[in-house]
């Protein structure tokens, strides 16, 4: 290597990051959406915490990441990403899945392959699109599939989110435990993180790091796997603190329209739940809401782990202090 040249260092991006045409699919009638953060001021939040590359995980569309680049042009540290809401027809559980460095004729496919996670994970495999199974607790609340269903749709995908910042840390060690279960049987397993952040206070607070140069080799050591996860897991308080300025944005947004999120005549009904909802919210649901919601992912993830600490008493796994159980 010459004296001009530089080898790769270490590349950190927060893999799960939201904007604000990120929808709320619970509770259609308000049409809400879950952030309300402009692309470009998520960009610029992600790069000033030091994150070298950046990219958007919005529920089912692109939309964030075309804006950006519409608006500032092309961007050598910025790739477009989404994250797809799938199901698993055998078990009946959905799931979420990040995929990365796509372009809009994939995201079309994705979208139309979407109901089916292990016809996804096919498409994803020969397109050589780096695909990360993300918060797997979250994603057993409604519904515990088997081990082997589980594990059969987790081994489908490259990579797995070890570390959500939105997740508490016992369920981020199950997913390092299914992570461990995978290598157990021979398969390499890449781990993800990212800040999951639906504001833009905690982007870059958890990110994956790789080895790279560039965005280019970044998504290689990505789509082989050679990459970590790092940062913090979750803590109630800056969850309840962001969940409330979720709903704050949501009546200034409902009340002004300044993104045009709204059709014409589209804010009666809305605006009449949300009037009624108000009092709810002045006593405290969204709080409420936020650690019911947490208790049943931390339930479901404890369940699995039961599961999973069999396999550690046979000696292939070893348990994190997260998820040990009594």
């Amino acid at each position: 290597m010459s004296a001009c040249e530089v080898g790769p260092t270490d590349f950190r991006v927060d893999l799960h990051v939201h904007t604000r045409h990120s929808r709320l699919r619970s509770l259609p009638v308000l049409k809400a959406r879950d952030c309300y953060s402009r692309p470009s001021e998520v960009y610029r939040r992600a790069r000033q915490r030091g994150m070298d590359l950046v990219t958007f995980t919005d529920h089912d569309t692109i939309e964030g990441c075309l804006e950006l680049l519409e608006r500032k042009g092309p961007l050598g540290d910025f790739f477009i990403s989404e994250e797809v809401s799938t199901c698993d027809p055998r078990s009946g559980c959905g799931f979420h899945v990040s995929v990365f460095g796509i372009d809009e004729s994939q995201h079309g496919e994705i979208q139309r392959l979407k109901r089916d996670v292990r016809e996804l994970a096919t498409y994803l495999s020969r397109e050589r699109i780096p695909a990360s199974l993300n918060h797997v607790g979250s994603s057993l609340v409604r519904r515990l599939p088997s081990l082997d269903e589980l594990v059969e749709v987790v081994a489908a995908f490259p990579l797995i989110e070890t570390r959500n910042g939105a997740q508490l840390p016992a369920s981020n060690a199950v997913a390092e435990l299914l992570a461990q279960k995978l290598e157990s049987d021979g398969r390499q397993v890449g781990r993800t993180g990212g800040s999951d952040a639906h504001t833009t206070r905690r982007i870059g607070w958890t990110w994956t790091k790789a080895k790279a140069v560039d965005r280019e080799t970044f998504l290689a050591s990505l789509g082989a796997g050679r990459v970590e996860s790092e940062g913090v897991s979750a803590s109630l308080a800056p969850m309840v603190r962001d969940v409330y300025h979720i709903v704050r944005k949501y009546y200034g947004d409902l009340v002004r329209n300044g993104h045009e999120h709204f059709a014409p005549g589209e804010r009666r009904v809305p605006a009449a739940c949300a009037l009624l909802s108000f009092p709810l919210h002045l006593v405290a649901l969204p709080a409420t809401a936020t650690l019911y919601r947490q208790m049943r992912v931390l339930g479901a993830s404890l369940e699995l782990a039961r599961d999973l600490a069999r396999l550690s008493r046979e000696g292939s796994l070893a348990v994190p202090a997260e998820a040990e159980i009594a």
